[in-house]
């Protein structure tokens, strides 16, 4: 199944819609307006949180993204393989005790990544950028997985976020 992630062309928060193809919505994605972490929460249709995403305050050379359960206990933190890397490859690194092995290894221009679970593939993700919206195209045959596969896309998209962010500074 395709999961169509769009950022929202005005949004003070960071809020996103995720849509099946048919245009469906499947989840809402909510941003705060002023936080300096770009903190998002993932929810059902009924509002009802499912995953938590937030950036790390505080770094050294690259930005950390940290993706928490639903009552906000931190369970993985997402940060770029190599620091010299012309590829765009990230590392999932479980915390509080999490089992999980995830990687996510991308082409050399960002804009397509697979998700990898101990070395099989179980989703891939497409980015579109332009100017002045981003979105994400996530496919994956697991649907009972999707809301965290989505959590995962929004880490993702924290994370290039920031990098703009620093950038223009």
């Amino acid at each position: 199944m395709k999961y169509i992630i769009k950022n929202k062309i005005i949004s003070l928060g960071g809020s996103s819609t995720v849509r099946d193809e048919a245009g469906n919505d499947l989840f809402l994605v909510k941003g705060r307006v002023f936080t300096f972490t770009k903190y998002k929460k993932i929810c059902s249709l009924d509002k009802k949180p499912l995953f938590r995403v937030r950036n790390k305050f505080w770094h050294i050379l690259l930005p950390k993204v940290f993706i928490m359960d639903a009552e906000g206990n931190k369970i993985l933190m997402v940060k770029k393989k190599k620091l010299f890397s012309f590829r765009k490859d990230f590392v999932i690194l479980p915390m509080n005790g999490s089992d999980l092995n995830i990687t996510i290894d991308g082409d050399l221009i960002g804009r397509h990544y697979d998700i990898l679970d101990n070395g099989v593939p179980v989703a891939h993700v497409r980015r579109n950028f332009n100017l002045i919206k981003d979105s994400f195209w996530l496919e994956t045959d697991f649907e009972d997985k999707a809301a965290f596969y989505v959590s995962i896309v929004i880490a993702l998209d924290n994370f290039f976020d920031k990098l703009m962010q620093e950038s223009r500074n």
